[in-house]
């Protein structure tokens, strides 16, 4: 039976479930990836979002992509189709931003605020939340993370650990213990040149002139979209220590497991290994990568964040027929 896909703001006409053929399955993520979708808030809010939805699921639990500090979806698309093709349906928000986190009702106040997340951390968090309660099929959902989109990822999940399943955080932040602003910025100066210079001896000029202008794109409209909250997040990053929490997540039920790049200069890959307790994530890869090469050079992740999930999701399996096999006995 045909499905017809659902109504966007942009509509165009995209074929029934079942009519793509292999050969047109790219061009048919890729629009849907470019139709962005507004879900209504309140007071004329909009919540802005991707939802690429594959012909064939490997999975009934659907992924959502948390962005890193001043990037959009359209960093990723690279990343989030190659996700869709190998037949995951991708969520992405475009703007966290006119989300009025502490008068949200999908936010338990009392947890939020044992957690210490309020201000522009509690909106930016609320604004994934909403989407899971506005969207449907997204009971429980699986999350890649990058860079900040760690932190929001590792909040949503203590607010509402019933409806996320398995993370992969890449190069997350607020693993690195106590920062600083003015460290961050340096570190980022350093990573940001290692990047530059590794395009260019793998792609040229040209290609890391593309690369680099897709890059600061990103930033600029993310900047756009709330130029001082964009700054604000800087030193709510540095404040921010999720390495305390991953042990809470395992305890309740959720899988964690963390990429990391060896060159990263944003947070180095001795503090992060520091900070990751024995028995606090189910999974720990290493890459020879700066902090931003998951999406400046995406075919180096693109398999091993599905290898991730794949893993997290076979470990789950295991543990519940070892379950099983202990109640029968």
């Amino acid at each position: 039976m045909s499905i017809e896909r659902p109504s966007y703001e942009n509509p165009q006409i995209l074929p029934l479930k079942g009519e793509v053929p292999p050969e047109k399955m790219e061009e048919y993520l890729r629009k849907q990836f470019e139709q962005s979708e507004k879900l209504e808030l309140y007071e004329g809010e909009t919540l802005s979002l991707r939802d690429i939805q594959p012909e064939k699921l490997k999975t009934e639990v659907p992924t959502v992509w948390m962005k890193g500090w001043g990037t959009t979806p359209d960093n990723y698309r690279d990343n989030i189709l190659r996700l869709a093709e190998k037949g995951r349906r991708v969520l992405a928000v475009d703007n966290v931003y006119g989300v009025e986190g502490a008068k949200a009702e999908e936010v338990d106040a009392q947890k939020a605020k044992e957690l210490g997340l309020e201000g522009l951390m509690l909106d930016k968090v609320v604004a994934y939340l909403k989407m899971l309660d506005m969207k449907e099929g997204l009971d429980k959902v699986d999350v890649v993370a990058h860079s900040e989109g760690a932190i929001h990822a590792i909040f949503a999940a203590l607010l509402r650990p019933e409806r996320f399943r398995n993370l992969v955080l890449v190069d997350p932040a607020g693993m690195v213990g106590e920062d600083k602003a003015e460290r961050l910025l340096k570190g980022a100066t350093l990573d940001i040149a290692l990047q530059v210079a590794r395009l260019y001896k793998r792609e040229g000029i040209l290609g890391t002139a593309k690369k680099m202008h897709g890059a600061n794109m990103g930033m600029n409209k993310a900047i756009a979209s709330g130029p001082k909250e964009t700054w604000d997040s800087i030193g709510t990053i540095t404040k921010t220590q999720i390495h305390e929490l991953l042990g809470t997540l395992r305890e309740r039920g959720i899988r964690v497991s963390i990429i990391h790049g060896v060159d990263d200069k944003f947070f180095s890959m001795d503090d992060v290994q520091k900070m990751t307790k024995s028995g606090t994530v189910d999974g720990f890869y290493s890459t020879k990568t700066t902090h931003n090469e998951v999406y400046l050079n995406p075919k180096l992740f693109n398999t091993l964040i599905d290898f991730s999930l794949v893993s997290l999701e076979a470990l789950r399996q295991k543990e519940g027929k070892e379950a099983k096999v202990e109640v029968a006995a």
